[in-house]
């Protein structure tokens, strides 16, 4: 009875010790594998922590779309377009007899013509209007449609003119003789006082005789420089009276009412690519009028692409150039009432 009392006592503290044998130490919970559940240890200070894993990315949104009061571009609308670029005016050749410079040099033994001291007496310049001298020495013009002719030394004759074929005048290179108005610079320097309309404008123009239906218009041929009283500029070709093309406009100065301004025109025969020539056509302004401050505002060549109807006149391709001479160069305006004007100038140049 004893023996198994012991043997059972003993039985008994061997299972309370297999038992303690299974508890894990300082009280871990167990898995129910038995392993040990080891939770991330702490970092430890100054240390980074490392890198949680990224949550998956979310997906783009969606491209903006425009606002509803925000007006959508027009695609009929033209691009903005760039101010003209302006070029500088060719070096100084001296200076005329009114202290003006010159852009281009005269033609030795060439053509030229200036405005006299008295202009009523001047052969070679019919204003075609009264003119009367004004007490700082320069001439006032009032009439809204002017039309002031400055011809060669020999004068302009329609009786002398043989033809208005436009090939046969291009191949000679005059419409009346060998010296009419061809490779020149037109100058002048004019005042606005009172304008009607602003947006009529100065236009100095050579290469033709006298603009009006006879002869089917076919005297009135022209390249026309324009300056207009709002101070846009650009060039009008009129192949025959009256049939015109114009360039685009371009702004050259702000408004001309009130102040003197020198304008210049230069038309010259030059090297064609389309054709053996072509013509070269110049703006200038001077827009302080100290005779000296020249400025290229718009420049362009006629290549014989530019408009034209020279069928009209015998011409075998409509937008020929128009390379030969005239007996007739011309400082017109319109549309302006009062205006004062001075130092004005023709001269045959070197193309």
């Amino acid at each position: 009875m004893r023996n198994r009392s012991v043997f059972t006592s003993s039985a008994l503290l061997l299972a309370l010790h297999a038992l303690g044998c299974g508890a894990s130490p300082e009280g871990e919970p167990t898995n129910p594998t038995g392993e040990v559940s080891t939770p991330a240890p702490s970092p430890a200070p100054g240390v980074p922590a490392p890198p949680a894993t990224p949550a998956p990315e979310p997906e783009a949104p969606p491209e903006p779309v425009p606002s509803e009061t925000e007006a959508p571009a027009d695609p009929a609308a033209p691009a903005p377009t760039a101010p003209p670029e302006t070029s500088p005016a060719p070096a100084p050749s001296g200076v005329d007899g009114f202290g003006v410079t010159m852009l281009y040099p005269s033609k030795a033994g060439g053509e030229a013509w200036a405005l006299a001291d008295d202009a009523t007496a001047d052969k070679r310049f019919d204003p075609q209007g009264t003119i009367t001298r004004n007490a700082d020495g320069s001439w006032k013009m009032k009439s809204t449609k002017v039309r002031m002719s400055a011809y060669p030394a020999t004068g302009y004759d329609a009786k002398q003119i043989a033809t208005y074929d436009r090939d046969v005048l291009a191949g000679r290179g005059y419409m009346q003789a060998p010296n009419d108005w061809k490779n020149i610079e037109m100058t002048g320097f004019v005042k606005v006082n009172a304008v009607n309309n602003t947006q009529d404008n100065f236009a100095w123009y050579a290469r033709g005789g006298k603009h009006n239906d006879k002869s089917s218009g076919c005297e009135g041929s022209s390249y026309k420089g324009g300056l207009h009283y709002d101070g846009r500029v650009r060039w009008e070709k009129e192949t025959w009276h009256v049939s015109y093309d114009q360039a685009p406009y371009k702004p050259a100065t702000s408004a001309l009412k009130g102040r003197w301004v020198g304008f210049k025109a230069v038309m010259r025969n030059v090297a064609g690519t389309k054709n053996p020539e072509a013509v070269k056509l110049e703006l200038y302004l001077n827009d302080s009028a100290d005779k000296v401050t020249w400025t290229k505002v718009y420049d362009m060549t006629d290549d014989g692409a530019w408009g034209g109807d020279a069928q009209h006149c015998g011409g075998s391709v409509g937008a020929m150039p128009i390379t030969w001479g005239g007996p007739i160069a011309t400082f017109r305006w319109d549309n302006a009432s009062d205006v004062d004007f001075k130092w004005l100038s023709v001269r045959e140049i070197q193309p």
